[in-house]
């Protein structure tokens, strides 16, 4: 995605609602205890109200999570709903996918 759409993100976050929000991400493996690990996430914003993101999504940004597991995505419109992908790269596990994510705000 260019710069030129996020600014145009950024911008009009800031004018419809006067927030910026953001969504922290984590990648883990489940057991006991979780064990974190990096990996490649894509962000989309949703394109209806139901927070549905396929098959018309827009991938806002894509970032490879910490050895923490950790990402976060900031300068996001709280009014939209967004999904996140998150892609094993070794192939031993299939991509998560979350939606209807709606991000947090300062």
């Amino acid at each position: 995605m260019s710069a030129v759409i996020i600014d145009r993100l950024l911008t009009s976050a800031r004018i419809d609602t006067g927030l910026i929000g953001y969504l922290d991400v984590d990648t883990v493996i489940a057991g006991l205890p979780d064990q974190p690990v990096p990996r490649r996430v894509q962000l989309f914003v949703a394109a209806n109200a139901l927070g549905t993101v396929f098959p018309t999504a827009s991938l806002v940004a894509t970032q490879v999570t910490g050895d923490d597991g950790r990402c976060r995505f900031e300068h996001l419109d709280p009014a939209q709903r967004y999904g996140v992908i998150a892609y094993d790269h070794t192939g031993e596990h299939d991509p998560v996918i979350k939606t209807n994510l709606i991000p947090s705000v300062p």
